[in-house]
């Protein structure tokens, strides 16, 4: 835990609070869709449950959670674009590029 402290002091403390409140309104979002039945209803296809349903975006938050939860044990093999940990929030964040609070520094060029 203390890693995590010290990671949300650093560089990256902006971008792991943008993607928390992200993922946090995704999460409200696809609550309240699957409350009041007007979304998607969970299809199940070939390939299982339905991408387009409030599950689907409830079960995608959970991972971008685990994976916020866990960025300090992320390898920080020094890349083009810094450290490996960066990269993937640099990657999760781009979902959100759209958002006013997304920080032009964090797109990736390739």
């Amino acid at each position: 835990m203390e890693e995590v402290r010290a990671l949300k002091n650093g560089v990256m403390a902006d971008i792991i609070e943008f993607l928390e409140a992200r993922i946090a309104e995704d999460e409200a979002a696809a609550g309240q869709l699957e409350e009041s039945g007007s979304g998607h209803p969970v299809q199940r296809t070939s390939f299982g449950i339905s991408p387009f349903s409030a599950g689907r975006v409830l079960a995608e938050c959970a991972a971008k959670r685990r994976i916020l939860g866990n960025v300090p044990l992320v390898t920080d093999i020094p890349s083009q674009m810094g450290g490996t940990s960066e990269y993937v929030l640099m990657c999760l964040a781009s979902v959100y590029s759209w958002h006013p609070d997304y920080q032009e520094g964090w797109t990736i060029t390739d």
